[in-house]
């Protein structure tokens, strides 16, 4: 008998064992779930502007008779000796960062900008032809934009996009973005800011569209380009003028983070985070 009862309630104690062990786990499956998704990785957006070009110094040689200025001044595809010392520095500033995937101007400044770090990394840069240089200001994200309206084709329409041998192990080409954007044609002096705004935007939506398209796979994207149109796609990101904003400097990175709602906010901007 005592046997008996011995068993019974050897018995009784595994039951309720069984049972407190299955309900501490069923909470922490549920707690582990909570943390996953609150951890759950959000996509973060970073670009970074091209180092110092000949071009970006010719007016300040002006003042020089033409036949003084060194080779480099004027010259889009050329760093001038403050650049070549920016372009030294940003594979360390990257690599401060991850990366999932890069993309990058067919600029040959935008894509020198960033060799130093695809070599020391190991990756390599998608060419998008969308991030060439083109006009924005503020009024890219203003209510008055009109729809840009043109008989003329835009994307894809300008010339083909070609590769030197020593630059193939560094960048690829995009299926859909083997040719460069026509820029629609408008006043040199911009007179015509507004319209000229909303044909841009024609080009940074594609850009968007790219970024929402490479988000399904990729969490952290690095966009390697020029100083206006650089601003013109934040603006439309976090749907801000950035009025009082500085230019973007050579090699200046701004970042932003998609939040829960799915809008975008500034974390960093020339290289300095932001504690909003």
């Amino acid at each position: 008998m005592k046997k008996l009862l011995f068993s019974l309630l050897i018995g009784i104690g595994t039951f309720l064992l069984i049972s407190m062990i299955s309900k501490n786990h069923t909470y922490d499956t549920s707690v582990n779930t909570e943390l996953i998704e609150s951890n759950k990785q959000k996509l973060k957006i970073y670009y970074i502007k091209h180092a110092e070009g000949g071009h970006n110094v010719k007016k300040e040689w002006g003042i020089y008779p033409e036949n003084e200025w060194p080779s480099y001044v004027g010259n889009h595809s050329a760093f001038t000796p403050k650049g070549i010392m920016q372009q030294s520095r940003v594979s360390r500033k990257l690599n401060r960062f991850r990366f999932d995937y890069v993309a990058v101007s067919p600029a040959w400044r935008c894509k020198n900008t960033i060799l130093p770090y695809l070599k020391d990394s190991e990756k390599k840069a998608e060419i998008w032809p969308e991030l060439a240089e083109i006009y924005a200001t503020h009024l890219i994200v203003s209510p008055d934009l009109p729809k840009h309206i043109s008989n003329e084709k835009n994307l894809g329409a300008g010339d083909a996009i070609t590769l030197l041998p020593e630059e193939v192990p560094y960048f690829t080409l995009r299926k859909d973005g083997l040719n460069e954007f026509k820029k629609a044609r408008f006043p040199r002096d911009h007179s015509e800011s507004l319209k000229e705004n909303a044909a841009s935007k024609v080009i940074f939506d594609k850009v968007l569209e790219l970024i929402d398209n490479r988000s399904e796979s990729f969490k952290t994207i690095l966009l390697s380009r020029h100083g206006s149109n650089g601003k013109g796609i934040l603006r439309l990101l976090i749907k801000d003028p950035l009025n009082g904003f500085p230019q973007i400097t050579n090699t200046g990175i701004w970042m932003v983070e998609q939040q829960d709602d799915g809008t975008f906010k500034l974390k960093i901007y020339n290289d300095v985070p932001l504690s909003n």
